[in-house]
């Protein structure tokens, strides 16, 4: 059965993903932004044969350990590539999920071929298929590791406490080391509630002998995993204390704030709530229409539509068909969290009759999740957001629900595999026969009373419509607006009676399937084949709506040709005139350009691309690693990373940024480029006044050629401070145009002659908005009273004083400085405490934060040369930490596993 297991996990995985073999890719949009923010990485990592661990491309700076770093001695990731067989990343995590849930039903000695049965349905879920199909890959990675961490937990509690032991260490450590910590928090939970209900179980059993070694042994496993992922660890904690869901020392808001809570430790509830279950809407865990599957236009269903133009009249169809489908309580939704309805049936029979005591804190987990998975902001979420432990630090708490994608399938097969050994369960023939009518009947009750299910409008669309009726003058407007909300309703309703009916008929399905293993004398074995026939028909055909592999000759939204999905982003006419204003102050450019482009011909992230299209890409790589300026995109600034692939961006996209840099877009950045728009419109009116005059036309003549005048240059004023100080030089408003350069940008370090201290944060951020950001500095005595003790507020600057950036390095920044006295000195850098040190001539000096986001230091006279280096102590510990937990992990792991396989082999003899 393993070699069938292996087999068929293999070939599903390969035909599910198979354009990948004619040379196609997913269009996974978190990896396209992934692909914007790590470009800089990736381009020095190819130079330089090291690491970059600080990156400037996206917010003004900040530790490349967050988005793309190889952490040294993690050895435990070459088990992850082998128990993956070196296959394409698609197939490869699909592949690992369905064999670690395998993996999990060996170690509750279920059925092997049931384990390929529960795999399959852990396997299809979508949650694993969605997230895949948007690119969450460190996501998924870490789900697949989930079921046999658990397994191994459960298989040294029940008797294997070694080699249960060395599962559990061995996977925990692949799911540390896939980094993604929101799902190892859940699984810490499971992990948890499983342990405590063993615990109790041999406490009752009276097993106290055997509970202290099971503990103990677990307690040295647990302490093993994460060390070879410890670097990556250690450097998140401390980067986390500075982020987005840290705390802050700011009591103020900024103007218009809708914030929650001012001074909260974590994300605010809002955030972390907005992409949560409506009431409602958990229907879609078993009818994924229930409230309309995902966000889109209704009219881009073409069988729904032509139902619709038959039944309504014309003018209802073309409003119906701009409407949108989903209309659950979700931000957006790209589709609903499914694990097939068969596997549901198996899954509640389960919890009901097995005898087994994991059947409890699998229930509570269950309702847990569930509670958990709604966006009421009150009861239980609330208690959880405020009370529980780094519960806060995480947004879509939705996504608990993937300890249901864990135990529905385990519990079901777990049902299946006593159903057929005809042991371990209550209830008998007739109390099964009743289960099966009660789930049926529920299910019809759903289809004919679709009320019951809530509302068939969005809580926006309600407002909406009352706000169109109410203000509509004429009865004809009235009578129209009615017949358009009823109208969506009675669509929707058939929308979600089309997934009712098909859970409907599978809620029977699976019910038949167990009372014929009931009442029947057909073998296990065939019983099984047909079980693994129905489960996979089924989480495939939702699986296939997310993403599928058809039409690939005509048009298709999960794949793209590889020559195509190989290049994130292509420059435009605003970054090709950046690079032609800077290329020419980098010396030796097409050498470095030529350097660049033949190290790009094996790299990964450029596989694919033509030899013009990678030479073009090798030339904005240079020009990112060898100057230092900033630019501003005007669209969509902190939602894209289109700007950071080319340049060091004031924007970008990222989950968790630094606190001090989004409350200074709350507060300064947001403002100031409201403030651009007006200047440039301001700049524009005068050249279309000049404009009109030449002409001796009149200026609403003139108007017709207004989106056409350029605006070359610009000097940010005043209102501008804090995109003036961190050397924002362009300005991108339209990328189809070149860019606009801001003259008054204050360059990559400045001195200032006056040193304003102030006594807050409050107060820090205040003063910036009147702040003459090129002579003056703020300091925050409260911040660094040490180093404010010893800074003088007036500095006399003479004309010879001057700073200059020599060389641009992510992890090393060169100045050279002169000046007749002392002189503070501000760096156009963001400021970050663990890691950055100042060395004047090569002695360590004392530095501050400037500006709320700046570095600043005091600069002694005479000429020096200054660097400021990124040498995070978290780093480097981590790496040699990490060699010790993964040598040891290893060595332990494989040597108890090579012993329980001699003492098996010795058995069998």
């Amino acid at each position: 059965p393993h070699f069938v297991a292996i087999s068929t996990f293999l070939i599903l995985s390969c035909i599910y993903f198979s354009p990948i073999f004619n040379d196609y890719i997913l269009k996974q949009s978190d990896i396209q932004q992934y692909r914007g923010m790590e470009k800089e990485i990736v381009d020095y990592r190819l130079i330089n044969e090291a690491e970059p661990l600080w990156t400037n491309s996206m917010f003004g700076g900040m530790p490349a350990y967050q988005i793309s770093v190889k952490h040294p001695n993690n050895y435990i990731s070459y088990v992850d590539q082998f128990l993956k067989l070196g296959l394409p990343k698609p197939i490869g995590l699909l592949f690992m999920a369905m064999l670690g849930f395998y993996i999990f039903a060996l170690c509750l000695r279920i059925n092997p071929w049931l384990g390929i049965l529960g795999a399959l349905a852990f396997g299809f879920s979508t949650i694993n298929i969605l997230y895949i199909g948007a690119g969450h890959i460190t996501k998924v990675n870490s789900i697949a590791f989930i079921a046999p961490t658990l397994g191994g937990l459960i298989l040294a509690f029940r008797g294997k406490w070694l080699v249960g032991s060395a599962v559990f260490s061995l996977f925990f450590a692949l799911n540390l080391s896939a980094n993604h910590l929101q799902m190892t928090y859940y699984l810490v939970l499971l992990l948890l509630v499983v342990s405590i209900s063993e615990t109790i179980r041999l406490i009752i059993e009276k097993q106290y002998t055997s509970l202290v070694k099971i503990i103990g042994c677990l307690a040295i496993a647990a302490i093993l995993a994460p060390l070879p992922s410890i670097g990556n660890l250690l450097t998140t904690l401390e980067y986390s204390k500075h982020t987005t869901r840290g705390a802050t020392d700011l009591t103020i808001k900024p103007k218009n704030s809708e914030k929650e809570n001012v001074n909260q430790n974590g994300l605010e509830k809002s955030y972390i709530l907005e992409y949560n279950y409506g009431s409602g809407e958990l229907l879609s865990l078993i009818a994924p229409n229930a409230k309309g599957e995902k966000g889109e236009y209704i009219g881009n269903d073409d069988e729904l539509m032509s139902k619709i133009s038959s039944n309504y009249p014309q003018q209802i169809s073309q409003q119906i068909a701009q409407m949108n489908r989903y209309w659950g309580g979700q931000r957006i939704s790209g589709g609903a969290f499914y694990f097939g309805v068969i596997m549901v049936v198996f899954f509640l029979f389960g919890l009901v009759f097995i005898k087994d005591s994991l059947k409890w804190p699998f229930l509570v987990l269950s309702i847990l999740a569930l509670m958990l998975s709604m966006n009421n902001p009150g009861g239980i979420n609330d208690f959880f957001i405020n009370k529980i432990p780094l519960y806060n630090k995480f947004r879509d708490s939705k996504m608990i629900l993937v300890l249901i994608q864990v135990m529905v399938p385990i519990v079901g097969v777990m049902f299946l595999d006593k159903l057929f050994k005809k042991e371990g369960l209550i209830g008998n023939k007739k109390t099964w026969l009743i289960g099966s009518g009660i789930l049926t009947f529920i299910a019809i009750i759903l289809y004919f009373a679709p009320s019951i299910s809530g509302s068939f409008l969005s809580n926006d669309e309600i407002q909406q419509f009352s706000k169109a009726i109410n203000s509509a003058k004429e009865t004809e407007q009235i009578k129209f607006f009615n017949e358009l909300k009823n109208t969506l309703i009675e669509v929707r309703i058939d929308i979600y009676k089309s997934d009712i009916g098909r859970a409907i008929f599978l809620i029977i399905l699976g019910c038949s399937f167990i009372l014929i293993a009931v009442y029947s004398k057909i073998s296990t074995m065939l019983l099984t084949i047909i079980g693994i026939f129905i489960v996979t028909l089924d989480n495939m055909s939702i699986a296939k709506r997310y993403l599928n592999n058809e039409n690939l000759d005509g048009k298709n939204v999960s794949w793209q040709d590889i020559t195509k999905g190989s290049i994130p982003y292509l420059p435009e006419t605003a970054d090709n005139s950046i690079l032609n204003a800077e290329k020419t102050a980098i010396v030796s450019f097409d050498s470095k350009v030529n350097q660049l482009a033949t190290k790009m011909e094996t790299a990964p992230n450029y596989a694919g691309m033509s030899n013009s299209i990678r030479q073009k890409m090798a030339e904005f790589g240079v020009l990112s690693l060898n100057s230092d300026y900033r630019v501003l995109s005007a669209a969509n600034t902190f939602n894209e990373t289109n700007t950071s692939y080319f340049h060091k961006s004031i924007g970008g996209y990222h989950g968790a940024k630094l606190k001090s840099y989004q409350e200074m877009i709350d507060f300064h950045i947001g403002n100031e480029i409201q403030s651009i728009n007006e200047e440039i419109n301001a700049a524009k009116n005068i050249k279309l006044r000049m404009y009109a005059s030449q002409l001796n036309i009149t200026q609403d003549q003139a108007q017709a050629v207004f989106d056409t005048i350029k605006v070359e240059e610009l000097a940010l004023t005043d209102k501008t401070p804090v995109l003036n100080m961190m050397n924002t030089k362009y300005i991108l408003l339209n990328k189809s145009m070149d860019a606009i350069k801001n003259t008054n940008a204050n360059g990559a370090a400045w001195f200032v002659n006056k040193i304003k201290k102030v006594k807050s944060s409050n107060d820090e951020m205040l003063a910036i908005y009147n702040l003459d950001s090129k002579n003056t500095a703020l300091v925050n005595v409260s911040k660094f009273k040490k180093e404010a003790n010893s800074i003088k507020e007036n500095y006399d600057i003479d004309s010879s004083a001057a700073i200059v950036l020599t060389k641009y390095g992510t992890n090393v920044l060169n100045y050279t400085s002169t000046s007749k006295q002392e002189l503070p000195a501000i760096f156009s850098e963001i400021y970050y405490p663990e890691g950055w040190n100042c060395y004047i001539d090569g002695k360590d000096s004392p530095s501050f934060r400037a500006n709320y986001i700046l570095r600043g230091a005091i600069i002694p006279a005479g000429k020096h040369n200054i660097q400021w280096k990124f040498e995070p102590k978290t780093f480097i510990l981590g790496g040699k930490v990490a060699l010790f937990g993964s040598i040891s992990l290893l060595l332990s792991s494989f040597l108890i596993f090579g012993l329980a396989l001699s003492k098996s082999w010795k058995d069998k003899e």
